[in-house]
């Protein structure tokens, strides 16, 4: 199944910038950022996805783009991040979800597409 999820950046008035994807049958990530946004406008986490013009970013570079967002594995309170969060297990597809894919870097987050 795929769970679509509008990129927002609250930077830019809380401007659609792109659509992340994840199949839960395979378990890949890909994103397609706004290709009418130029790439000096995006946070500079999207800018560099985008600088040779491919604005459809595959799975080993969104999978980056996601693990830069969230809590390593190997963090030394993993447990208890996990814990506050609700969740019994390390799962990057959940620790995503869990924070909106808000993180320090920029103001990027995630809304859930309805179907």
């Amino acid at each position: 199944m795929l769970r679509s999820f509008v990129l927002y950046d609250a930077d830019l008035n809380d401007k659609q910038v792109g659509i992340l994807m994840y199949n839960t049958d395979s378990s890949q990530f890909s994103m397609t950022v706004d290709s009418s946004i130029p790439p000096e406008a995006l946070p500079l986490s999207l800018e560099l996805l985008v600088t040779k013009g491919n604005y459809e970013i595959n799975h080993d570079d969104t999978i980056r783009w996601v693990r830069a967002r969230i809590c390593p594995p190997g963090r030394h309170n993993i447990r208890e991040i996990l814990t506050e969060l609700g969740l019994k297990e390390y799962d990057e597809f959940e620790l995503i979800l869990a924070t909106k894919a808000k993180c320090g870097k920029d103001d990027l987050y995630i809304v859930e597409q309805k179907a």
